[in-house]
């Protein structure tokens, strides 16, 4: 017999088949293996191998042995090697071996453990078989001491393991629920929305059970699960599990703490949101980038390609690197027009400008400067009116000053007029003509034709070099000329210093008795009285 004394025990008690081919999902077994000395003497040892039984069958511990965790909790050791142990799945063998030998003392103990693998789904006695190598009797050496150890298999007498088989689905996806149960019990399911539904009896090795159409889950719904048996004598069983939504849909969410998600989808139209570090993205249901409708959007900036009205023929605006392009809403991009009832820039580069209807007048830009045209006809000259005008150079056909013409630098109209600097002074190259007023303050020397339609004033002296020709001629009211009748009428006293000609013939009136002396060809005539003060002397 063995030297050594062996007690099995198993969590949970009797250990519970899983009742699902998924060993995932299946109730994990342990078996622990108690090795002691019931003796009072020194037991030395060697190795203990312990041989599992593993398959589908009743008599099979599990049929994954790649999932069992072996362990050791040794003895406290006073002589020989510490206990190693090892597993060997492909032989279902668990070894513990000291090579130099151990010494069990009277009443030590030591714990192997076997953990983590799914229990065969088959009621049944399993045997575990072990061999102990082992110094027994005085006398007998080491010899290998080969036993057997029991443990039993049952299913569960309880409803265990509810779950579903995907805990994770979609909006509307159909959702199936399974558990492991005896037979003996009846079930119900009781859905989120709180109502009862029978569960029929099961017609495979497990238990099942999926809403019915139209009531699959929404949203993350829990289920709960109602054992009772069928004549009332053993207490109920209730177990929950929670079947998670992919996409959940809610009639209405309120989030007084905020919403976080990275991503929203509509469910009829399928726009999504994207949250992304810098903000939002909209995105169209192809992933393109999508449509954003507002009646008002109050913004910090906007960054964009292009802006454009509400349909097709709307305007449009484009975002280069240089500025701003407005496009007509028909056509290749044709330039469209901007309308504003202020614009403050600091520059504009057009081909031209023009007022707000067709009639109105038009400005273009040459490369000479700016050309300014009339809103009818073709490029007809227009009128540009100014308060003020400052100008290096004046190139005109006609200027017309309504008030006054002030020139700092002078007046230069090319062999016509011209003023200098220095000495004021007005140059007429040619003719004169001044059929209003001419006053000169000072001095006015003419070299050549002075042509007066009006009236001339002279407040000083005028030195005419040429002759003077003035239809009707008035001097300080002394001397007139009529130019109906050719007189040259003297209002007062006649001095003349030198000769007085006059070819034409000389005649002396009184204003009251007719002529007094006349003067015509080689006769003079004289009527009246003859007085001579002084020598009178004739030829004849």
């Amino acid at each position: 017999m063995a030297a050594l004394s062996y007690e099995i025990l198993t969590d949970p008690v009797p250990l519970q088949t899983s009742g699902s081919d998924d060993a995932q999902t299946s109730v994990a077994g342990t078996v622990y293996i108690v090795v002691s000395n019931p003796t009072t003497d020194w037991v030395p040892w060697y190795q203990i191998e312990v041989v599992l039984p593993c398959g589908k069958e009743a008599g099979d511990l599990t049929d994954r042995p790649d999932m069992i965790k072996t362990g050791i909790e040794p003895y406290a050791v006073r002589f020989g090697d510490v206990p190693k142990d090892e597993w060997d799945a492909g032989t279902r063998t668990f070894t513990v071996s000291a090579a130099l030998g151990g010494l069990f003392t009277p009443g030590d103990s030591m714990v192997l453990s076997l953990d983590g693998f799914p229990v065969s789904d088959k009621e049944g006695l399993v045997r575990l078989t072990v061999n102990e190598i082992s110094g027994g009797d005085p006398g007998d050496g080491v010899r290998t001491h080969p036993l057997t150890l029991s443990l039993l298999k049952r299913a569960p007498k309880a409803p265990r393991n509810f779950r579903p088989e995907e805990a994770l689905v979609d909006g509307g996806e159909n959702v199936i629920l399974v558990w492991d149960a005896p037979d003996t019990l009846t079930y119900t399911i009781e859905g989120p929305d709180g109502l009862s539904v029978p569960v029929p009896q099961r017609s495979g090795p497990d238990w099942r059970w999926s809403p019915g159409p139209g009531d699959a889950p929404l949203r993350d719904a829990t289920y709960t699960l109602v054992a009772t048996s069928p004549d009332g004598r053993q207490p109920g069983y209730f177990l929950t599990t929670t079947v998670a939504v992919r996409r959940p849909e809610f009639e209405a969410v309120t989030a007084t703490q905020g919403l976080f998600a990275p991503r929203i989808e509509g469910t009829t139209d399928k726009g999504v949101i994207v949250l992304t570090e810098d903000g939002v993205e909209v995105l169209a249901a192809d992933g393109e980038p999508g449509l954003v409708s507002a009646g008002k959007a109050d913004v910090e900036g906007v960054t964009t390609r292009w802006v454009r009205g509400r349909d097709a023929a709307a305007g449009w605006i484009e975002f280069p690197a240089a500025g701003l392009n407005v496009f007509r809403g028909e056509g290749d991009r044709k330039w469209g027009t901007v309308a504003a009832d202020k614009a403050d820039l600091n520059g504009i580069n057009t081909a031209w400008v023009q007022g707000r209807d067709a009639a109105a007048g038009w400005i273009e830009f040459p490369a000479a400067g700016v050309n300014v045209f009339r809103g009818e006809g073709d490029r007809q000259w227009g009128t540009v009116a100014a308060d003020k005008a400052d100008l290096n150079d004046l190139v005109t056909d006609r200027a017309r000053v309504k008030d006054r013409l002030t020139l700092d630098g002078g007046l230069t109209v090319t062999d016509v007029l011209e003023t200098q600097s220095g000495p004021s002074r007005l140059i007429v190259h040619g003719r004169l003509d001044a059929e209003g007023e001419l006053s000169a303050a000072q001095n006015a020397s003419i070299g050549g034709e002075l042509s007066v339609n009006g009236e001339l004033r002279a407040s000083q002296s005028a030195e005419i070099a040429g002759a003077v020709v003035a239809s009707d001629l008035t001097v300080r009211g002394k001397l007139r000329t009529n130019h109906e009748q050719f007189k040259l009428i003297v209002e007062g006293e006649s001095l003349f210093r030198e000769q007085a000609n006059a070819n034409g013939g000389l005649a002396v009136r009184n204003e009251h008795a007719g002529w007094l002396v006349h003067a015509k060809g080689e006769q003079v005539s004289i009527q009246g009285d003859l007085r001579v003060h002084g020598a009178f002397r004739s030829d004849s």
